[in-house]
């Protein structure tokens, strides 16, 4: 479905930020945290970027009911991190599938410091486009963590593949960015993302039963304080215009996370 062009960019977009990732969010940090609030403004924020990231890993599997007996399917596994966390804090077994060499070379890293006992395997592999030994396996669980918003132009065939590879009755666990803005080229017009509802939509249309939607925005404007944050300390001033670029955005609401709980039917 992705188009040369378009895999080409979104295997970029991670190796040329790779520097930066890694001393902002910590090694294999790629998605976003999950905060403590009190009247509306976060109180945990010293937690760090990493801890902030297991906690969201723990709560959308607590959401998604990941067991010991659970078979996850990660599409847009990145670096692995929310992949290894999973199976340390459920059990569960992970199967990772990317497209990016350098990502994975990064996850297969961090799988080795780890116990050998934890069921967790990565592939390089387009999602689109999975083998068939990956699409034909019994997974109780599909995850999508901040990875289709790469290819928001064909939202409805990564939920399909979502409902492709999932046994009746399984569960798609979601977070990712909704618009009307594109997420990552900041107020660029000429990119667009699904808004919260038109995403809830669509994964309806899949075929899903949507058990739970969840506005995260406010987790999303955290965890880009605490990186602006950082950008400052660093006098980063790419990634100060950035992060000052995407926090405006989320305040006027031009762009947002959602969390998407659905089973399928």
């Amino acid at each position: 479905m992705t188009t040369v062009d378009e895999i080409k960019a979104i295997v970029a977009h991670y190796d040329n930020h790779r520097e930066w990732h890694d001393l902002a969010r910590g090694n294999g940090n790629l998605g976003d945290g999950y905060y403590n609030f009190s009247g509306g403004e976060p109180t945990n924020l010293e937690i760090g970027f990493p801890e902030a990231c297991r906690r969201m890993t723990h709560y959308l599997g607590v959401l998604g009911q990941l067991t010991a007996d659970s078979v996850v399917l990660d599409l847009g596994c990145g670096e692995g991190t929310p992949a290894i966390n999973m199976a340390k804090q459920f059990g569960c077994q992970v199967v990772g599938v990317d497209l990016s060499k350098n990502n994975l070379l990064k996850a297969k890293s961090f799988l080795t410091e780890e116990s050998s006992t934890l069921k967790v395997e990565f592939h390089e592999q387009n999602f689109f486009n999975l083998t068939e030994d990956l699409l034909n396996r019994k997974y109780t669980h599909v995850w999508a963590q901040v990875s289709f918003f790469h290819t928001h132009a064909h939202l409805r065939k990564c939920i399909d593949v979502a409902a492709s590879a999932l046994q009746s009755g399984g569960t798609f666990i979601l977070v990712d960015y909704c618009g009307p803005r594109h997420p990552v080229f900041t107020r660029d017009t000429s990119k667009s993302a699904p808004d919260m509802n038109e995403y809830v939509q669509t994964v309806k249309d899949a075929g899903f039963k949507v058990l739970l939607q969840e506005d995260a925005s406010r987790h999303f404007l955290a965890g880009t304080s605490f990186l602006r944050k950082i950008a400052g300390e660093e006098k980063n001033d790419l990634e100060i215009n950035f992060y000052d670029g995407r926090i405006s955005s989320i305040k006027e609401r031009l762009i947002g996370m959602v969390i998407i709980i659905a089973q399928k039917q």
